[in-house]
């Protein structure tokens, strides 16, 4: 709270006129709010001074929006707007570094929010090694703070090793069949700032490689931009070609042959309500 200030708005008045996309941490990848991009001349929100451009929303109505999909906060958002009066959290550009290092901490140390971990035998079967590659131009510093992030929640997995047996509550052998999950066909043009999205999967020496997913969407690239890219979403097809069987390393071959301009056509299983590895 001491690093954002408080904006009450009334819900009453018309639309706010800002613009506004995911806000992912630089440092970690969470989903930690709303960013405002932009904000409309003759707005509401211009002409009373609400909000400024590269302004982070955080809080709406005293719901915290770290970790909750695009979609949600937007959800959230739109509900708040139906009340006479609406508080936010708003958090200023100058904050924004030390807010990220704060939302890291949650992630490293908590364990099972302050319940204290009870002594698990380690599971006899190897554990499952989640690997992440960033498809940005900073895909060595983005792909190193997550691969931390991993080892750094590593002890955690044996609770969960008994669940994971489970296809339906694990992500990466259930989720996206043909059964339950819808196609979405998305056309991405690689721009300056890369196609913008990391990708997940789970090594397996005994089934092969597994499926492969999308882990983030990146701030700046080409799937911000668009818009339908959603993390979650599992990969089967890039420019016509099934990946089913393919590694990690050769997907991202694939996508990172794509020079500037060109255009990376996708095929997407998504399944509503699905859970990601990070959130496991």
């Amino acid at each position: 709270s001491e690093m954002t200030k408080t904006v009450e708005i009334s819900g009453e008045g018309g639309p706010l006129g800002i613009h506004v996309v995911p806000f992912f941490s630089s440092l970690s990848g969470r989903m930690l709010g709303l960013f405002i991009r932009g904000i409309e001349e003759d707005s509401r929100s211009r002409r009373d001074g609400l909000f400024h451009e590269n302004e982070c929303i955080v809080k709406i109505n005293h719901v915290d929006l770290t970790d909750k999909t695009f979609m949600q906060a937007q959800d959230i958002f739109r509900q708040a707007m139906k009340f006479p009066s609406v508080t936010l959290e708003v958090l200023p550009p100058y904050n924004r570094e030390q807010y990220e290092k704060s939302a890291i901490a949650p992630l490293c140390f908590l364990d099972n929010e302050g319940v204290p971990k009870p002594k698990i035998p380690p599971p006899v079967h190897p554990k499952p090694a989640l690997k992440t590659i960033s498809l940005s131009g900073t895909s060595s510093f983005e792909s190193g703070v997550q691969a931390t992030l991993q080892q750094a929640k590593s002890p955690n997995l044996p609770r969960l090793a008994r669940k994971l047996s489970s296809p339906s509550l694990s992500p990466l052998m259930g989720f996206g069949n043909k059964k339950n999950a819808k196609k979405i066909k998305i056309d991405l043009k690689k721009g300056p700032d890369g196609l913008g999205f990391t990708v997940v999967t789970r090594d397996s020496s005994v089934h092969g490689p597994g499926p492969i997913f999308v882990k983030n969407i990146l701030p700046k690239g080409a799937a911000v931009k668009d818009g339908r890219l959603q993390s979650g979403d599992r990969i089967l097809e890039v420019n016509g070609r099934d990946i089913t069987g393919r590694t990690q390393e050769e997907l991202v071959a694939m996508l990172r042959s794509t020079k500037q301009g060109e255009t990376v056509s996708l095929i997407v299983a998504r399944q509503e309500e699905a859970f990601l590895p990070r959130e496991l």
